[in-house]
């Protein structure tokens, strides 16, 4: 699913309610993904009540392998993404899964 996608099914659910227009929707799609991103940037944590929070964590440099030679390599340290989704996202997916 596509930034345009989540604005169509609001810009579809919010027709009469609002009166937005298609591309102010997308507009507000967008803004919303930037805040989020910004303070990701930030390595604040997010949490958006009843999906779930998104956090950034440092992993630590540590020795791999190159899979081809078989030599050691470092990889080195990194920021990723962590999302734990919340319970009520959770009952959801198992409750279609259940279903399927």
């Amino acid at each position: 699913m596509t930034k345009r996608d989540i604005a169509q099914r609001i810009f579809e659910k919010q027709r009469e309610d609002l009166g937005l227009s298609k591309g102010k929707v997308y507009d507000i799609v967008c803004e919303t993904i930037s805040i989020i991103e910004e303070a990701l940037k930030k390595e604040e944590k997010v949490q958006i009540t009843g999906f779930g929070t998104f956090k950034i964590k440092t992993r630590k440099k540590k020795k791999g392998r190159n899979l081809k030679t078989g030599e050691e390599v470092e990889v080195p340290e990194r920021k990723v993404v962590l999302f734990k989704p919340s319970l009520k996202l959770l009952s959801l997916l198992e409750s279609q899964s259940k279903k399927g």
